[in-house]
Formats: C-alpha cells, sequence, structure tokens
C-alpha cells in the first residue's frame, strides 16, 4: 500500500459504543472521523467502477477447513454486522456441516471433485484454492462489495459497514482493512488486540521494548501476516473476466489493483492464536505452510528462532514465546497501551452464535 497520503477525512460514527447485532443502520452522526488513506499510484492500474446507486450491499466469501462450531461463530458475529450474504466453500467437507450451517444468508459450498470440474484439477495448495473460490464467488454474487478473509478472522467496525463502505470514493474498487492480532486472556465476550508498531506510528525498534526477548525475530510484532484483508467492490455487470482474488489484494490482469483505499480504523480481528491450546495444534502446519516459514530463506527470522526454541528448549521455550507475545499480561497490556497498540472489541462470538445458531450453542458456558 505504499507510497500513501490521506485522503479527505470521513465523519462516521454511531452516537453511542457501536455494538455489533444491536445498533440500527441509521444512527450515524459526524462526532468522529473514520480516516481513508488513498495511493498516489491511483490510475496506474485501476479497476473502472461504474458509479454507484443506493446504500451498498455487501458480504463475505472464505474458504474454511474447521470444525462446525467455529464455522457458525464466523458467520454469526458477520450477520450481527450486518452481513447481507455470506458463502462459505467447505475446503474438507465433514458429514452434516452443510446442513448445519446453512441458513437464509449463508450459503454453503462442498469443495468435492464436482465442485473442481471446471478446473484441470483442485489447486494444490490452501491459498490457492481460497483465491479461485473467492474469484468465482465475485463473478457470480449480486452484492456491491465483497470481502475475503478466513475463518479465524473477524471485521471489527467501529460504526456500521454500510455506512463505511458508502462513505468511499465513488470510484474506489478496493477497500483494505489492516490487522490487529488477538491476545489470549481466557475470557468470553472481552477482546484485546495487539497493533503493529508501524500502525501505531512508531520506529520497529520499539518492539524490543514491548517483546524483550523476541520482538527483533516477529515482522510488526505480530506472529501472524501484517498485510491484512480487504474487500472488492462487485454489483455491476459485466465484471472484467481478469479479475482474480489473491489473499491479502486482487488483481486485474495479473497487477494489482490501485484505485484502492486503506481503512486504518477499520481492523481485521486475527484470532491467530487465541490460546496455548490453538497455538500448538497449528504449529507444524504454519511452519511447513503457513505464515512461520522463511519464505525467502535469508537471515535469522522467526522460523529460525521456532527451530532454536524447539531444539534447545522444547516445549518450555516455545511457551516463553507465546506468554511473551500473546497473552494479555498485566504488563504486556500496560506496554502495548503506552504505544497506543491495544484495542479492545467486545468479540462476543458466543452471543453471535446463540442470536443465529442457538441450536450449537446448547451448553456453552455451562
Amino acid at each position: 500500500l505504499d507510497p500513501l497520503v490521506p485522503n479527505a477525512q470521513v465523519g462516521l460514527m454511531i452516537d453511542r459504543p457501536f455494538h455489533p447485532g444491536h445498533a440500527p443502520d441509521g444512527a450515524v452522526d459526524k462526532s468522529v472521523t473514520l480516516r481513508q488513506v488513498k495511493g498516489l499510484d491511483w490510475a496506474l492500474h485501476p479497476m473502472p467502477v461504474p458509479e454507484p446507486v443506493g446504500l451498498p450491499r455487501w458480504g463475505v466469501v472464505s474458504t474454511i477447513r474447521a470444525e462446525t462450531r467455529d464455522i457458525a461463530r464466523f458467520a454469526a458475529w458477520h450477520l450481527d454486522l450486518g452481513a447481507d450474504a455470506i458463502t462459505i466453500y467447505l475446503d474438507d467437507p465433514q458429514p452434516g456441516q452443510r446442513a448445519a450451517l446453512t441458513r437464509p444468508k449463508v450459503t454453503i459450498i462442498e469443495t468435492d471433485a464436482t465442485h473442481w470440474q471446471h478446473r484441470r484439477k483442485r489447486p494444490d495448495t490452501h491459498q490457492l484454492r481460497q483465491a479461485a473460490n473467492a474469484s468465482r464467488d465475485w463473478r457470480r454474487c449480486d452484492l456491491d462489495w465483497l470481502v475475503h478473509i478466513d475463518v479465524d478472522e473477524y471485521l471489527l467496525p467501529p460504526a456500521p459497514m454500510t455506512a463505511i463502505l458508502a462513505a468511499l470514493p465513488d470510484d474506489c474498487a478496493l477497500a483494505h482493512f489492516p490487522p490487529v492480532e488477538q491476545l489470549s486472556d481466557g475470557k468470553k465476550g472481552v477482546g484485546a488486540f495487539k497493533k503493529t508498531a508501524k500502525a501505531a506510528g512508531h520506529p520497529s525498534r520499539v518492539l524490543r521494548e514491548i517483546y524483550p526477548t523476541f520482538g527483533p525475530y516477529l515482522r510488526g510484532g505480530f506472529l501472524s501476516h501484517l498485510e491484512g484483508k480487504f474487500a472488492l467492490r462487485a454489483g455491476f455487470s459485466p465484471r472484467p473476466d481478469q479479475v482474480r482474488f489473491g489473499i491479502h489484494g486482487a488483481f486485474l490482469g495479473g497487477e494489482p489493483i490501485t484505485n484502492r483505499v486503506h481503512l486504518p480504523d477499520v481492523p481485521i480481528g486475527h484470532a491467530h492464536a487465541p490460546d496455548w491450546a490453538s497455538f500448538l495444534r497449528h504449529l507444524d502446519f504454519r511452519r511447513e505452510h503457513g505464515s512461520y516459514r522463511n519464505r525467502d530463506g535469508s537471515g535469522f527470522k522467526f522460523a529460525e528462532v521456532l527451530d532454536l526454541l524447539i531444539n534447545s528448549e522444547g516445549e518450555d521455550g516455545l511457551r516463553h514465546l507465546f506468554q511473551e507475545v500473546a497473552e494479555a499480561t498485566p504488563d504486556l497490556l500496560s506496554r502495548l497501551a503506552a504505544h497506543d497498540m491495544v484495542l479492545h472489541y467486545d468479540l462476543d462470538l458466543d452471543g453471535a452464535l446463540a442470536r443465529h445458531y442457538p441450536e450449537l450453542a446448547v451448553g456453552l458456558g455451562q
């Protein structure tokens, strides 16, 4: 997204704290501004879009391999935010998942052999399957905006998404949402998320103060990605055949779409390692296929830190890492707050689940 320059400030904020699923869409005033940041290369490779008409309809697409209840939480959260449609591609369909998850605004597609007949073969990596399914959904959906995110990612808007999207420039094709990474605190309905140093306006050297042992080896202080996620404008016909989704952006004729706006106040909350058990459970996959790899093989990076910890200290070393960078301890929260690098957001996933999938919420909290 570099280089970037500030664009016009947009006045958007409801007149009381925004609680997903409870605030009326029309409860918007101009007491607080939400920032837009527009790229200098706006005209380089833009995606042409028609002038919008009326309030935008928006939805979510995701390719998921997860337990039924976790998928339902993801869908329910975004239904609470006002999503007009959610399309979930089951990457490894389990018996009963489609029936359990289908709702009037939630479409479940099983990616079996029939699904992949339009391609020569099923893409080998999960990233390519995600991109292919999102591109397919964008070409077919009747929405004005389509958000492409994963099952452990949640929009955290400070105002209704309809109002946020309606305030974007008419010729904007892509809206970018920066990541914030959830900290593990073991409390239901409470969410503490950390920001990157850059997002708070700090140089990377402050990471040594916040994460004394591991700060120099963490990109932005995160275990997960820094690139964020996005929504792409749809809702018009014909749509360019050359548009393809990626994981963190979209492309027209192989070039990144440049008529895009970065929304620093509308983050994606990434529940990358919400607890110690989850961190361990996903560790091997992420080291081999995901965000813990040293992709270019250069330097001493997070991948090498993990190798060193595992070989020298085993699980104790990994536990030290998790406690320092991923647990919402009072000390870490204090250091983050001192640098304006913590966001608190009421991520009540179980509440959303109970509203939209009450049969799957039975027994929770008992």
